[in-house]
């Protein structure tokens, strides 16, 4: 294996068990020596890739923008793009550890670092830019501000996959965001777009089965 090669398996494996063990136990209670214990690389290799405990947990938080999204929808509907985003952000919560701890140490990240809104805003872009796409189809209704609907999407995304993962360790996320769609579908939607819309996803998504 090339040298490059080997510093970008080396610095993935530190970001996989750090993402491990931020997920276990949060950053505060996280400890640089069990990250690296965790990794199964040296010192001396993790503090060439990250200078400190901080530095990992930007590299795992900057690991959500990495991750595609928006890749298993097949719908030509705009609207349905969004309820499908949400439902695949779900599946990676429930699949993907680096994924799950990016999300965590984002609302974490009080704690170890000054107010940075960047990962937040850049959420927010996107499902601006597909709800402004809805509208643009005559799906948003007209008085609805895309940018205002992305702010109420992020907002309660992340406090039903907080909630889901109190209650039930997330199983139960594809279930509570249905229901979530149901409920907001219509105060958001035109009524030809509601009635057409699937809140349980696209079928086509590929998600395993819903427990």
């Amino acid at each position: 294996m090339a040298r490059q090669e080997r510093a970008i398996e080396t610095r993935r494996r530190l970001l996989v068990g750090a993402a491990e063990v931020f997920d276990e136990r949060g950053y505060a209670a996280a400890s640089i020596n069990e990250i690296q214990e965790r990794s199964g690389v040296t010192k001396g290799a993790m503090y060439f890739h990250f200078a400190s405990k901080e530095d990992i947990a930007r590299g795992v938080m900057a690991a959500q923008t990495e991750i595609p999204v928006g890749t298993r929808t097949h719908s030509t509907s705009p609207l349905q793009q969004v309820i499908d985003l949400t439902h695949e952000l779900a599946h990676h919560l429930r699949t993907n550890v680096l994924f799950r701890a990016s999300i965590r140490l984002t609302v974490e990240r009080g704690t170890f670092q000054a107010n940075d809104a960047d990962l937040y805003d850049w959420w927010l872009r996107a499902f601006g830019r597909d709800l402004a796409r809805a509208q643009g189809a005559g799906e948003l209704r007209e008085d609805m501000a895309p940018d205002e609907v992305a702010a109420t999407v992020v907002g309660s995304f992340t406090g039903i996959q907080m909630l889901s993962h109190v209650l039930s360790e997330r199983r139960d996320l594809h279930e509570r965001l249905t229901g979530w769609w149901r409920q907001l579908l219509p105060g958001i939607a035109t009524p030809e777009a509601a009635a057409q819309a699937l809140p349980a996803g696209s079928p086509g998504l590929g998600l395993p089965a819903r427990v």
